[in-house]
């Protein structure tokens, strides 16, 4: 019947009744007294609305929180998890009853399989996974205390000295059917597990990670502002540059070619020298985040980095026909009576033997090129084997050989170029005012050309705009609109709320898909999620869906945009429109769904799913495997 009873000990007596507690509603309310009419039902209707509750499997109620303060029931209902908290309600008119309440705490937890590639031969193993007990408390394990969730998804519960409830996946060994705390001399404060495959897996926290964070969250302390981290994957190790404060007391000026230094005299006692940024970079062993020795490149004065990037140039030593090195990229900035320049370096992270005692000191940087040139270098990255600099206003295509660069190929672009990322032969560039460029290299006849370009102005942060919005364009040069080709068609558009700096893009995660269906894994390693960082301390992800999919989470976003409660009242619809200063002669093109509203679908009860599911005509489970998958394919943190 779908009631939830709490009796009092050692007289049994019920002291609170909730009715239809599998539905997942908001709130969790004493309905008094469970009279016999309520054993006997007659009423067709209710019978089926009663069949339609899932099964709860499992329940349980823990205190957590800074000493057990903080009572919360967790219950399995059918295939989700309902965690409601408790909090004193002294209203109620029931007597001998708790005067309490149950506040339904909203998650993204998902602890169902997805059935899309649900593999044959576990199928008949699914009930017996089910059935197991998946609510394991737990206390001190690493100093944490908590309730770790098996299942087909495992997570990790926790609720520290800050009060908010923090979950962790850990998906790293697929599903898990048992968890126990353990602890001995050799793994203190540890737990043990067992997976699908039947191992059994004795593991500990590692206790440098704090996990009272939105993703598990590790400190470095660099003792310096940090501007670039850039990932080595022949050596794996990390170059990071940073830059210190440093009191400067000279001036430059320029005879002809010729540096000469001007030192500034402290006329009075109260005099404050200007302060300007030391720029250095350093390896860092991803192991222990130690220092490697002997691995600092320090920059001159004046002189700021602008870019460092892994480029894969063309080498006639390597098998391939290519090497990776590290290219950076500099402005000197001396003031404005004084022309800015440049320089670009191209080092070689290699290994050598360690000195004794020194694991670490197995890498070297040689620098390979180091060179000024006729003006900053704003961007660089590479196309086809060779290298590509922003020099003012022009773009050149280098190629290395015999330790220095020569020129290949140029052209006159607009402003300021500070980004540039390449796709075979194909380069997108970002202009400060100019909005972005297509550009192609053809290696045969060493020609640079512009192909097609945004005609609008923008004002371009990390191939987003200042104005917080994010904007896909489509080179389309059969379309009547693209005149040929030139201009580029914008597709898609949304407003973000905050300033993108920086992209990366990765493969989508496989996880299990890639034990027991290869050709399946073998179209999703071609899929790849765009991540971004902001200018608040965000990571968003951009995963392109298919047309399927898309159309049916679009008709969810526009049920949920009228169907649940928004914060302060203010429309989620509205506030991711494309907004602009400039007036333009053309519509938005939106297409771009907002994940943080169809996330709100996970935390409607059972009758809402029903219902809103119903609207756009599908159910609510394909609705979760949609919003499953999704997850599952960015699950990196």
């Amino acid at each position: 019947m779908g009631f939830l009873r709490i009796y009092s000990l050692p007289n049994y007596k019920l002291c609170y009744l909730v009715k239809n507690f599998p539905m997942g509603q908001k709130y969790l309310v004493d309905s008094g007294q469970a009279t016999s009419t309520l054993f006997n039902v007659s009423d067709k209707a209710t019978e089926k609305q009663h069949e339609a509750l899932p099964i709860i499997h499992e329940i349980l109620v823990v205190g957590l929180g800074i000493r057990n303060s903080r009572p919360m029931l967790l219950a399995r209902a059918g295939e989700d998890l309902l965690i409601y908290e408790a909090f004193p309600f002294y209203e109620t008119q029931i007597e001998n009853h708790l005067k309490l309440r149950f506040r339904k705490i909203n998650h993204e937890l998902l602890t169902r399989e997805r059935k899309t590639f649900k593999p044959k031969k576990d199928e008949e193993a699914e009930p017996s996974l089910a059935c197991k007990r998946w609510l394991r408390y737990f206390v001190d394990i690493s100093g944490y205390s908590g309730v770790f969730v098996c299942g087909y998804n495992p997570y990790w519960l926790f609720l520290t000295v800050h009060g908010e409830l923090r979950i962790h996946p850990m998906t790293i060994d697929g599903a898990i059917t048992c968890f126990a705390p353990f602890h001995n001399i050799n793994c203190p404060k540890g737990f043990l597990y067992f997976n699908r495959q039947g191992e059994l897996r004795i593991c500990v926290l590692p206790i440098h990670v704090n996990y009272d964070a939105p993703w598990p969250v590790r400190k470095v302390p660099l003792r310096c502002t940090p501007h670039f981290i850039n990932y080595h994957p022949e050596t794996k190790t990390y170059s990071v540059v940073t830059s210190n404060l440093e009191p400067c007391s000279r001036l430059v000026r320029f005879n002809g070619d010729e540096k000469e230094f001007e030192t500034i005299e402290r006329t009075d006692e109260r005099y404050i020298f200007p302060m300007i940024e030391k720029f250095s970079m350093q390896l860092f062993s991803p192991v222990s985040w130690e220092m490697i020795p002997n691995t600092l490149l320090e920059f001159e004065e004046w002189e700021h980095v602008t870019n460092v990037k892994n480029v894969m140039l063309a080498s006639e030593g390597t098998r391939s026909g290519l090497k990776g090195y590290l290219a950076i990229s500099t402005s000197y900035i001396y003031g404005e009576d004084v022309a800015s320049r440049g320089r670009i370096l191209i080092l070689d992270v290699i290994d050598v033997v360690p000195e004794p005692g020194q694991p670490l000191t197995k890498n070297k940087i040689k620098v390979v090129y180091s060179k000024e040139q006729k003006g900053p270098v704003t961007a660089i990255c590479q196309v086809a084997g060779f290298l590509l600099s922003a020099i003012g206003q022009k773009i050149y295509i280098w190629l290395l050989k015999d330790n220095d660069l020569i020129g290949v190929a140029f052209i006159d672009t607009q402003i300021y170029i500070h980004s540039a990322i390449s796709i075979k032969n194909l380069i997108i560039v970002a202009d400060v005012y100019k909005s972005i460029s297509l550009l192609r290299y053809q290696e045969n006849s060493r020609t640079l050309s512009l192909v097609s370009k945004d005609v609008q102005p923008l004002e371009v942060y990390g191939f987003s705009d200042v104005e917080k919005n994010l904007t896909l364009f489509a080179y389309c040069p059969e379309a009547r609109e693209s005149f040929g080709g030139s201009k580029l068609l914008r597709k898609a558009d949304i407003h973000l709320g905050y300033q993108v700096t920086s992209f990366f893009r990765i493969r989508t995660r496989l996880g299990d898909i890639a034990l027991y269906d290869r050709r399946q894994a073998a179209i999703l390693e071609k899929r790849h999620v765009s991540m971004f960082a902001t200018l608040d301390g965000s990571i968003g992800y951009i995963l392109p869906v298919p047309e399927k999919t898309y159309r049916r989470l679009l008709m969810l976003q526009n049920v949920l945009v009228v169907s649940i409660p928004h914060t302060a009242g203010l429309n989620p619809k509205a506030y991711r429109m494309y907004k602009s200063q400039r007036k333009l002669l053309q519509n938005p093109h939106k297409n771009i769904l907002d994940g943080d509203l169809l996330s709100m679908f996970l935390n409607l009860s059972i009758l809402e799913k029903n219902e809103v599911a119903r609207r756009i005509g599908t159910s609510s489970d394909q609705v979760i495997e949609d919003l499953l998958e999704i997850h599952q394919f960015t699950a990196y943190f």
